[in-house]
């Protein structure tokens, strides 16, 4: 009885002390429990110099970013533990039997370890967490170890299918994740991934695919001497975490590249390219919110970059991501309009022309309406972005999807504005909670966003391209797609001024045939219409019988029809 009594102390004293050492310590206990005592990695003669009968950190100086002794692994850079990233550590690649598509062994690597069986799903994955989230030596508890032995044991919601990676020709594959999230939870992350390109690269496409939980994905590259500013793994970002430096969403050692609502592709127009340095650094930030109340989360991301030859670009794109100021963001109980005249172009200079290829939003839950204007010398300008449209700006849908905001896209000739001279833009939030709501950056909290990308300089050589969708014959087009017409029309009439008070000039610009012009107030009920000839500049329409408050303009030819939202306060 004594023995039994004395053996079961030795377990409780043991599992505690693996619990205060957290996730490494649980990792430790795998690594002896499995490989050790099968006479593999125990001091007596330890397979490929690995100990794993030594204290906490003689086992971890054994580890991390040591070179493994196969001359394979090693020709391919990976070390025996590379912090952050499972894929190129050794002793992962050893274990994970296939759990992980990206991290098989393949056969030139030896043979997968412990010898004749894998560990439970549930225990290699608790390995490979540890390394994505830095392979730290400490006491934090990354992962609980309790989710994944629920989600591989209980199960939970499907992963995310593999996307086909580019042709080795074209371009390569990066993948985040999986990263488990409890019934409700909500994180937000930031990565540091080292590409270990030996060479400059061009790109022409971007495709990420990613959960339908995911709330944004946005892709860095860090500027010169700035790569090492950011610690390996996996961090959670917070607020108190963005203040202290300790993790930073979005930093001033950064590039924007592009960022994401939902799963979409990149395709930058003929001549431009994003470039990226010999042994690029890249940064992800990764928001994701499970909405399951009964099931764990398995949020993951595929990245499908492609490339061009080095030199067939003759413009870089400039990506930026602009915050309103979080100081001044405070939207009590009730409908608030915020106001931000924005003409902070980080590549342009004052006098600078910048020609922008895209426009997106980002707010959170209580954002209901997001627009822009472009400016001349302090003058309010024509409407360039409307938040009710849909994903791809190809339909007014009448109301502000803020989870899935519409992307404008700007074919050549793009949208051409001075830089001192900027964009006007205008959010609406309806605080439909009791208390006030400030800056912050889960859901309940709230942002006032814009993503761009432009080109700067002469651009009169992209200009110049033969443009495939205008020499398209309408009139041979089927009528009933006009997915064609609804991303050129918009750049071919607008009104103005918007907001209005009294009145609001009509330019249909190259619009080559009459047009019937109808108006309908938001409860869709028709209150002015009227034909306009074509091609007409500064056609006038009285709105001195109209009553405040928002109004849907539509333009209607024979093979088309476009709507924008007109703004009347008096």
């Amino acid at each position: 009885m004594k023995s039994k009594l004395l053996f079961s102390f030795l377990i409780l004293l043991t599992s505690s002390a693996v619990y205060a050492q957290g996730t490494f310590g649980e990792v430790q206990s795998i690594l002896s429990t499995s490989c050790a005592y099968s006479s593999c990695h125990d001091a007596s003669g330890p397979a490929a110099g690995l100990d794993f009968t030594g204290s906490l950190n003689d086992i971890y100086d054994q580890l991390i970013n040591v070179d493994p002794f196969n001359d394979e692994a090693k020709d391919r850079g990976y070390k025996l533990v590379k912090p952050g990233d499972p894929a190129k550590s050794f002793l992962y690649r050893k274990m994970n039997y296939g759990l992980h598509e990206d991290s098989n062994l393949g056969t030139d690597l030896g043979q997968n370890m412990p010898t004749g069986a894998a560990l439970a799903d549930e225990k290699i994955e608790l390995v490979r967490q540890w390394i994505l989230f830095g392979a730290n030596n400490d006491e934090e508890e990354y992962i609980d170890s309790d989710i994944l032995e629920e989600y591989y044991v209980d199960g939970g919601l499907d992963r995310l299918e593999a996307p086909p990676a580019p042709d080795p020709s074209e371009g390569f594959q990066l993948h985040l994740g999986p990263i488990f999230l409890e019934t409700n939870q909500e994180k937000e992350y930031v990565y540091r991934y080292e590409l270990q390109n030996p060479e400059p690269l061009e790109i022409n496409r971007i495709e990420v695919i990613m959960n339908e939980e995911s709330h944004h994905f946005l892709f860095f590259k860090y500027e010169d001497g700035a790569e090492n500013n950011q610690a390996d793994g996996l961090l959670e970002v917070s607020v108190e975490s963005s203040l202290s430096g300790e993790a930073l969403a979005i930093t001033s050692d950064t590039k924007m590249i592009a960022g994401w609502a939902y799963s979409q592709s990149f395709e930058l127009p003929e001549g431009t390219a994003y470039t990226w340095d010999i042994n690029e650094v890249l940064k992800f930030n990764y928001h994701i919110l499970n909405y399951s109340d009964a099931a764990v989360l398995p949020a993951e991301i595929y990245i499908n970059v492609y490339t061009q030859p080095v030199g067939t670009a003759s413009h870089e794109m400039h990506s930026e991501f602009h915050l309103y100021s979080p100081f001044n963001l405070i939207i009590p109980p009730g409908e608030h309009e915020f106001v931000w005249d924005y003409d902070n172009f980080d590549e342009a200079s004052n006098n600078d022309t910048v020609h922008v290829w895209a426009l997106g939003a980002h707010t959170h839950q209580y954002g209901t309406d997001f627009d822009i204007y472009r400016q001349d010398g302090g003058v309010l300008g024509e409407q360039v972005y409307e938040g009710f449209y849909n994903l791809d700006y190809t339909a007014n849908i009448g109301a502000y999807n803020y989870s899935e905001p519409a992307f404008r896209i700007f074919e050549p000739p793009f949208l051409s504005l001075k830089a001192n001279d900027g964009l006007h833009i205008e959010a609406l939030y309806n605080n439909t909670s009791s208390s006030t709501i400030f800056f912050g950056l889960t859901t309940q909290d709230e942002m006032f966003g814009l993503f761009i990308q432009y080109l700067t300089g002469d651009i009169s050589d992209l200009l110049e391209m033969p443009i495939d969708t205008m020499e398209v014959d309408t009139m041979e087009m089927d009528t009933t797609n006009t997915s064609l017409f609804s991303q050129i029309i918009p750049q071919q009439w607008s009104l103005y001024p918007n907001p209005s008070k009294d009145f609001v000039n009509l330019d249909l610009k190259d619009i080559n045939e009459p047009v019937d012009l109808v108006v309908y107030n938001t409860l869709g009920e028709l209150v002015y219409t009227e034909k306009v000839a074509p091609n007409t500049l500064g056609h006038r329409i009285d709105l001195t019988t109209f009553t405040s408050g928002v109004y849907f303009v539509e333009i209607k030819g024979q093979h088309f029809s476009d709507t924008q939202k007109l703004n009347i306060q008096r």
